[in-house]
């Protein structure tokens, strides 16, 4: 007999998971952006720092209605929140101080705070072991990717409204840098996410029609859609949008750099973050298993043929990112330029 899928997740629940990962994800971004993506004491960089103190304040709120859905609250829940009372001190210490590395500090600490809650406390067999690693990547590749959209989003948005004409050539040296750093730790996410996802999504869902016949399968479809969504946009970003910024710079372009990094290119991550935060208001639907909720067996234990599949996995993804990235960089032609 097909198992009964679990109850659907109330509104504050799904609210509250949202703000859990974003409280996770947009210190990372900053972090990031501060210490890695932006020329250092830069205009965006500026602009990302000046956001610390509300990004404190989503951290500590995500944590407390953390806490407060919580049921049972162990000792690794507690070593969690200390870490996020850390990261909110560090954002409300990034936004007066100029230090890449309390940047850097607080991208690390937010990173450990999301792996945490996967980390076993002792060792049962080898397929939890793998499940709880691939879970621990998959969760960082989230994190990560969401929380530069996010913050570069927010940033930008916040860049616009208060920037002056004598700051566009700078602005515009940073936003490229920035894409550029960028769109290089958001395809080792997304390699990240593909093999960890590939990998959960098969221990949970035995075949396609579970996808559309079980709660967790259409919950599971509608988030690869999302992330499909998500993988566009940023071929987009790699393919078209970089190597025209990469033409114009050569050309001497100065103006055309400004309206495609500093404006286009924003309005386009705007987009994904808003998208990516749809992605993490389904997570909190996928409960149990299709297999399960479709009376179908569970999945075979880890072992050395599933090893060497996800082997050959890792290898074919990393050798299609590779290729995808592979583009000479040429001057625009003039009905190029018009679209800039």
């Amino acid at each position: 007999m097909p198992g009964t899928a679990p109850p659907a997740p109330a509104a504050v629940e799904v609210v509250t998971q949202v703000v859990y990962y974003l409280s996770l994800s947009v210190p990372l971004g900053m972090g990031l952006t501060v210490g890695a993506f932006a020329v250092p004491d830069g205009p965006v960089s500026r602009g990302v720092r000046s956001l610390g103190v509300p990004a404190a304040v989503l951290v500590m709120l995500g944590l407390v209605l953390h806490l407060r859905a919580t049921t049972h609250v162990t000792g690794l829940a507690l070593v969690q929140s200390l870490a996020l009372a850390l990261v909110a001190c560090g954002l409300v210490a990034m936004r007066w101080t100029n230090s890449r590395a309390l940047a850097r500090g607080v991208a690390a600490v937010a990173l450990v705070a999301a792996a945490l809650p996967v980390i076993p406390l002792q060792y049962s067999n080898l397929s939890r072991v793998a499940s709880n690693a691939l879970t621990a990547v998959h969760v960082i590749g989230a994190v990560t990717w969401v929380g530069g959209l996010v913050v570069l989003a927010a940033t930008a948005v916040a860049l616009r409204r208060s920037r002056t004409r004598d700051q566009d050539s700078r602005v515009a040296d940073d936003w490229a840098q920035i894409w550029e750093r960028f769109s290089l730790v958001a395809m080792i996410a997304v390699g990240a996410l593909i093999v960890s996802g590939t990998w959960l999504a098969w221990s949970h869902v035995g075949t396609p029609g579970q996808l559309f016949t079980t709660a967790y399968g259409r919950a599971l479809a509608v988030k690869l859609v999302l992330v499909i969504v998500l993988l566009c946009a940023g071929g987009y970003n790699v393919r078209v949008l970089l190597p025209r910024i990469h033409a114009l710079q050569q050309g001497g372009d100065r103006r055309g750099v400004f309206r495609l990094a500093a404006q286009h290119f924003p309005t386009v991550v705007l987009g994904e973050a808003l998208v990516a935060v749809c992605v993490l208001a389904v997570v909190p639907f996928l409960r149990g298993s299709a297999r399960a909720q479709a009376g179908a067996p569970a999945a075979v234990s880890f072992d050395l043929s599933t090893f060497s599949t996800g082997v050959v996995l890792i290898a074919v993804v990393g050798a299609a990112m590779w290729a995808g990235t592979r583009r000479s960089v040429r001057p625009l032609a003039p009905s190029d330029q018009a679209h800039t």
